[in-house]
């Protein structure tokens, strides 16, 4: 008793379908589940002590590498907060100042990670300004 290849396609054609269809479910549920890698540019803003500033720094921007579903780092691209990172140099005094960027202050959305920041520390050269030395001077 030989079988024919069509009885076989259509025979339980039904079940078949919807086998396919959960399993063209789970191939996309799971496709969509793997994390990617993008790297975005993120302005260093540094906030002085009063009466100084900075005059010379190596970069004003870091590149940040972060990791997650496709969803969340769209909207880490797109969002606004993470363009810029405000660091307080303030307490750090006049000088050549080294700078580590903290992973804490970038903000990421749910279910991003930082898997890295380049460079991870900025050289800055902080000065008082000239109005503050003229007022030093006057008081003495």
């Amino acid at each position: 008793m030989k079988r024919r290849w069509s009885d076989a396609v259509t025979e339980n054609f039904s079940y078949k379908v919807v086998a396919l269809c959960i399993s063209l479910i789970l191939w996309l549920t799971i496709l969509g589940r793997r994390d990617f890698v993008l790297s975005k540019n993120v302005e260093v803003d540094l906030i002085t002590a009063p009466g100084t500033q900075v005059v010379a720094q190596t970069t004003d921007h870091i590149k940040v590498k972060v990791s997650g579903p496709r969803a969340a780092l769209k909207k880490f691209m797109e969002s606004s907060l993470s363009q810029n990172i405000n660091l307080d140099i303030s307490q750090k005094g006049e000088g050549v100042v080294y700078v580590d960027i903290p992973l804490n202050k970038i903000e990421v959305p749910l279910g991003v990670k930082i898997l890295g920041v380049r460079p991870n520390q900025i050289q800055v050269e902080v000065v008082r300004t000239k109005d503050n030395k003229n007022d030093e001077q006057k008081g003495q």
